[in-house]
């Protein structure tokens, strides 16, 4: 099945990206703004064995990485450039690093679970088939 010429898994995927630009940016807006973590409800703490002191660093990650990057893999899929399939997976590896390094530090909170599933439902959409065949149809 398709909707305006491109497959479902398509639109599933762009949506996913979206909704992780759009959390990124929110969530690394307000870390820059806010380094302590107080606007998100963040505790310093579990950062205390790390070489790092505020969130000032992974805001700015999460910023880049999941909010702009994000973005640009979108456009990037929308008008079928070569490089946005593996950018939608790599983006998809760097979430579950992401958490992996949330979940070592020591940081317990329920986002982690909205994170694997967001970069595992990326990865399906971009590994499934008609998603590779639509990148091939007119790619630049």
């Amino acid at each position: 099945m398709s909707v305006r010429g491109r497959p479902i898994s398509f639109w599933f995927l762009l949506l996913l990206l979206g909704q992780l630009s759009v959390r990124a940016l929110a969530g690394g807006t307000a870390l820059l703004v806010a380094p302590s973590g107080e606007l998100v409800g963040l505790s310093t703490g579990p950062l205390d064995n790390t070489p790092i002191e505020n969130f000032l660093l992974p805001g700015f990650a999460l910023f880049l990485v999941f909010g702009l990057a994000s973005s640009v893999v979108c456009y990037g899929l929308y008008t079928r450039r070569r490089w946005a399939w593996s950018g939608a997976i790599g983006v998809a590896l760097a979430l579950l690093v992401w958490v992996v390094v949330e979940v070592a530090v020591g940081f317990a909170r329920p986002t982690r679970y909205l994170n694997v599933a967001t970069a595992v439902g990326i990865a399906g959409a971009a590994l499934s088939p008609a998603v590779r065949a639509d990148r091939r149809d007119e790619s630049a």
